[in-house]
Parts: structure tokens; sequence; C-alpha cells
């Protein structure tokens, strides 16, 4: 019997870039792979974009994501708000209409009506207010989940990269970087390596926080007085980790390829090597919760919106991680 997933997508900011990902994505012949996609949007965005973009689609508007049918463009009907598009240009009407469709599918998330969310770009900006306060979908998706903490974890084919802080300025991170934090990012890395991808003894490289990974205490303290002391204790707790690493030299010399799953002490340095090494096809996916969020790996692209030129690579991969990482948590 065939085995069929819903995933709901959140269209982000329609004035971005997508809607045409996720329209291209799912028009891909062979892309859906037993998955039921369900949009929630105005239809009116949809049907936009659909003659903007030239492409043919069955359209299956619906009121409950019971009524989803396989192989069709399934529209989760938002309010009409009469939202016209404006490509590539920053608007708080355009971000109304991302946080309306970001709200009600991950509601449906969250009660199981879905199986889990694809979050397409929101500008971080203009969806700032009241019903939004977060540096970005990660920390959302934490705080609605009822949970403290997650880790973001960067995933493209067997590169996993997490980071210990995620959206946090330069001059904050030192701060935050505390044994505690460290321990707890790699019990959640650990648990989803065997929990969402089924590597039964994962094996974990941090990386330092300093240049040189501090050289021994010459450029900071932070590896001797921290970094290290939370490696022992994560080893003495039975985890697999190693480190740390200097940053540049563990990807540089492809020392990556020996871990199963590697944690960056902050976001640039996590993700600079990681979209590098994935040419932008990766996906961020929200490890350590009950319900499961991919999204591509960038963002609006205002630059680019509307001109068509906008890949669906990263945006099709995070839909296929999604149910991939459904299979493998529905075996346990």
């Amino acid at each position: 019997m065939q085995n069929f997933i819903k995933l709901g997508i959140s269209i982000g900011d329609p004035n971005g870039i997508g809607p045409e990902i996720i329209l291209k994505a799912l028009s891909e012949e062979g892309s859906l792979n037993d998955i039921i996609p369900i949009i929630y949007s105005e239809l009116e965005i949809i049907e936009f974009y659909l003659n903007h973009l030239s492409i043919k689609a069955g359209v299956n508007i619906i009121d409950d994501p019971l009524k989803a049918k396989y192989g069709h463009l399934n529209i989760y009907q938002l309010s009409n708000s009469n939202f016209k598009i404006d490509f590539g240009m920053q608007k708080k009407e355009s971000a109304q209409v991302a946080f309306k469709s970001l709200s009600k599918a991950s509601e449906h998330t969250l009660k199981n009506l879905i199986d889990g969310i694809v979050t397409a770009p929101i500008d971080k900006n203009t969806i700032q207010g009241h019903n939004f306060d977060f540096s970005g979908h990660t920390e959302y998706f934490t705080s609605i989940a009822n949970r403290s903490q997650s880790l973001m974890l960067m995933v493209h084919g067997k590169l996993k990269v997490g980071i210990v802080t995620n959206h946090l300025s330069i001059d904050q991170v030192s701060k935050a970087i505390t044994v505690g934090a460290i321990l707890n990012k790699i019990s959640l890395l650990d648990d989803s390596l065997k929990r969402d991808f089924k590597i039964k003894n994962p094996k974990i490289g941090l990386l330092g926080l300093n240049p040189h990974s501090g050289d021994g205490g010459l450029i900071g303290q932070q590896e001797v007085k921290i970094i290290q002391p939370a490696i022992q204790q994560a080893i003495e707790k039975g985890f697999n980790v190693f480190g740390p690493f200097p940053a540049d030299g563990f990807f540089a010399s492809e020392n990556y390829k020996e871990y199963d799953g590697v944690l960056g002490m902050y976001h640039d340095q996590g993700l600079t090597p990681f979209k590098i090494l994935s040419k932008n096809q990766g996906v961020n996916f929200t490890a350590g919760l009950p319900i499961i969020r991919t999204s591509p790996d960038h963002g609006t692209a205002y630059d680019i919106a509307g001109k068509n030129k906008a890949s669906f690579i990263s945006f099709k991969n995070a839909m296929l991680l999604a149910k991939q990482i459904y299979l493998n948590r529905s075996k346990d």
C-alpha cells in the first residue's frame, strides 16, 4: 500500500522568491515522491505566479488538510487581503501574508493534521511585530513547540553541520558559549543523528571558537576553559565527540568527512563552509523538536524576485528531507 506524506508549505514573503521556488519544485515531473503538498496561501497569489511562470497545474482548493489530494496543487485558502505582488519590495503587507501562512501551517503541524512543514523564506525585518518577535524561523518553531532549545542543523547528503549559537551578533557569541550550551547542543545533535538519520553511534566533530582553535590559549581562553571541558564531560556521558578543531583547516583538509555531524560555535562559522560545499542545495532542519520543520538554505533573494531565475533545488531537497525524517521517526 502506498504511504503518502502530507507536508504543509508556508509561502514565505510573496514579494520574494518563495512562491516561485515552491511552484517550480512542485511542477517538476517526479518531484513529489509520495508527498502530498499543501500550500498555505491566498489563492490569488498562487494564480498570479502560475500565470507569471507559465506553469499549468490542477489546483485543489481546500479548507481542511484531510481534503488534500495527491498529484494536485493543494491550496489551503487563507482569507483574501487583496494583496498585490510587488517583486523585490520589502513591505509590511507582504510580511503579513507570510506570517498568516506560517501561523496556519504551524497550527496544523502542531495538531498533527499534517506530517511536517517546509517553510519558504521570510523577510526577518518586515515580519517583526506583536505575533512574531523572533530572529528567525528556528526560534519561532522552538517557541511554539514549547521547547527551550533546538538545533539549527544544515543538511546535504552526509554533510550535517549544527551550530551552538543561532542568530547572534558576533559581540554576543563568546558570552553565549558555555559548557552547558555546548553540552546541550551535543545532546541534541547526537539524538537527531540517531533518531532522524538512523546513525547508530554518531561521531561528532566540534570546532573551536578562536583562530587556530585558540593555539593552546595564546589566542583566547574559550577552548581551554570551556570547549575542551565540555568535550570531556560529553565523553564521560557517553557521546562520541572529538575536537576542538580549527574551523578553517577542518573543512579545507576535508577532515569533516570523518564525522557524522559537525558542531560549530556560531552561525557563519558553520553555514559559510556548508553553503560552499553544498553549492546552495542544502537544507535547514530544526532538530530537537517534536515536529518536523525544514526549509531551503537561502533567503528571499529580492534581487532576483520575479525574474524566473531562482533555483528550486534547495526547496525540493527540503521537502524530500522532511519526508525522510518522517519515515525514519515512524520506525521508532
